[in-house]
């Protein structure tokens, strides 16, 4: 999810055709109403997934995912659209193996020739592998060395943001030598990653799934930890460099709560959205502001007939105007998109 302006959004996904086949879905948002744009087929693709689309004007955006062939090989997907038509991109080939799996399930783009995009690749189990990133130049893409944290067996990369060509930070979870899921947050300074350190509850499985730094010394990233079997969300804040847990509401009665991603229009103005189980076992959406201080529920809506909801993304182009999306889930089962907008 990307919104250049308040007009001008666009939605990334897929959906499954009657042959059971991922096929990809681009939605776009232009100030009244949505519309689906045409976008094409990998070829070869028995399966094509969007994860993620980060858009620099209405007429320039990268989205990034995963296309399986009919081998069963995964690997990394790439789509431009410059002006009026998406073309899918040449990318390095990383699978570990005939039967590896690369995808790329984040993306930011500092400008029109510059992008980074990360994900992982390893094994078609994800118990071995490590987050890897590739670079857009304005010419092509080019795989960049995204240093393993020590005694990890499988690391992620799940989201990145950008503040500037020479600033961008991205998020995930690696597993430790306990088999512990553990935070992990990486920097680019424009030439190579970092490890930065980020807090991390020590009998917890933590993950981080969504990040947005709205300045160089300003990042907000939204994730969950698992205590006990039981899902709760958090938040780290990145000042000057280094990370700090912050603690949003956990709404009354919920049974888990998941975010699952943020959005940063200023250093004291972020949006986190996502998801909480309430007593039926249904999902309901979530969204949590933070004012610079605390972190405070927002209202959100249910499309009628929705037995469960979720937010997967958010976008806001200023303070006062966001745009979500997700999905719902109605009574007979079917499982739609899911568009909210905030102002």
């Amino acid at each position: 999810m990307s919104c250049s302006s308040a007009a001008a959004c666009t939605a990334v996904g897929h959906f499954t055709n009657r042959h059971g086949a991922g096929v990809l879905l681009v939605e776009r948002w232009e100030g009244t109403r949505w519309s689906i744009e045409p976008i094409g087929k990998p070829v070869g693709a028995k399966t094509s997934l969007l994860f993620d689309v980060s858009c620099v004007s209405r007429i320039a955006c990268v989205a990034v995912g995963s296309v399986t062939d009919r081998r069963g090989v995964t690997i990394p997907l790439v789509e431009r659209r410059s002006g009026k038509h998406w073309r899918v991109q040449r990318t390095p080939g990383v699978g570990l193996s005939s039967r590896g799996v690369s995808y790329l399930g984040g993306v930011s783009c500092a400008s029109s020739r510059d992008c980074l995009a990360v994900g992982f690749s390893g094994n078609s189990a994800g118990t071995v592998g490590a987050p890897f990133a590739e670079r857009w130049n304005g010419v092509g893409w080019r795989v960049e060395a995204t240093p393993v944290p020590a005694g990890a067996s499988v690391g992620f990369l799940s989201a990145v943001s950008c503040a500037s060509a020479r600033l961008c930070v991205a998020v995930g979870f690696f597993v430790n030598r306990a088999g512990a899921g553990k935070p992990l947050a990486e920097r680019w300074n424009g030439n190579r990653w970092s490890i930065e350190p980020v807090p991390s509850p020590v009998a917890a499985a933590y993950q981080l799934v969504g990040v947005s730094c709205p300045r160089r010394d300003s990042c907000v990233a939204a994730g969950f930890l698992v205590v006990t079997g039981i899902e709760v969300m958090l938040a780290e804040r990145r000042n000057g460099g280094r990370w700090s847990t912050q603690r949003p509401l956990y709404p009354a009665g919920a049974t888990g709560v998941q975010f699952a991603g943020a959005s940063c229009p200023s250093s004291s103005a972020c949006t986190a959205v996502g998801s909480f189980g309430d007593v039926t076992g249904h999902d309901e959406p979530l969204a949590e502001r933070w004012d610079g201080t605390s972190w405070a529920i927002e209202p959100t809506s249910l499309p009628a007939n929705a037995v469960s909801t979720s937010l997967a993304a958010v976008s806001c182009t200023s303070t006062t105007t966001c745009t979500a999306v997700g999905t719902s889930v109605n009574g007979a089962g079917m499982e739609m998109t899911l568009a909210e907008r905030y102002s």
